[in-house]
């Protein structure tokens, strides 16, 4: 956890970089691959159901009914397993508000959009939520969650982390995310965890 934040700026170059190089060269021949050949079937089919782990509405009251159960059994948060609960929930939490802003911000059409309208790019400042697409909410949500848990539990990592990329490869089978929305998503929700981690646990400056 030393230099996070000189982490964090080089990561996030990295996934500018990837972001953009996805955008403008391979976004919309993978989504229009995707379309004419896996819509409707049974890949299509296992991306829905893997997607279902991470859905905003039980995410959401998921960590709703998770900070009510921590007020109630540990007001004071001495308990190991409250702080780490309250660690998990405020990391996807916050990872849930950024994106929710960066939709805002940059509403960025979703490939139905390309498909049916031929819409492709960013419109800036809408609220029309179901219509933007970038970061994939999805994927900043299971990263932030299974990054949080694999930094409490580190010999389970690689299977936490191998679930949140099974997520956001499932968004873009399903064509609701371009890659390189995924790749956004992905990049909060494990950088956010990673900073209320340092937070929560570790003491020393950045």
């Amino acid at each position: 956890m030393e230099n996070l934040l000189k982490k964090t700026a080089v990561w996030a170059a990295v996934a500018a970089a990837i972001y953009l190089v996805f955008y403008f060269f391979f976004d919309r021949s993978v989504a229009s691959w995707i379309y004419a050949n896996w819509s409707g079937n049974w890949i299509n089919d296992w991306g829905t159901y893997i997607s279902y782990l991470a859905t905003g509405p039980f995410i959401a009251i998921g960590l709703a009914f998770c900070f009510i159960l921590v007020i109630i059994c540990d007001p004071g948060f001495k308990k190991r397993w409250t702080r780490f609960l309250l660690y998990i929930c405020i990391s996807a939490a916050v990872a849930m508000v950024i994106g929710e802003a960066f939709k805002y911000l940059l509403a960025r059409h979703r490939p139905v959009m390309l498909f049916e309208q031929s819409l492709y790019g960013l419109h800036f400042l809408s609220t029309e939520w179901e219509l933007n697409s970038t970061p994939s909410g999805h994927t900043l949500r299971s990263f932030s969650i299974l990054t949080s848990l694999s930094m409490l539990y580190r010999r389970f990592t690689y299977i936490f982390i191998a679930v949140a990329v099974l997520i956001g490869a499932s968004r873009v089978i399903v064509t609701d995310h371009y890659p390189s929305d995924v790749v956004f998503g992905a990049f909060i929700g494990i950088f956010v965890a990673l900073w209320v981690y340092k937070y929560f646990f570790i003491k020393d400056s950045v």
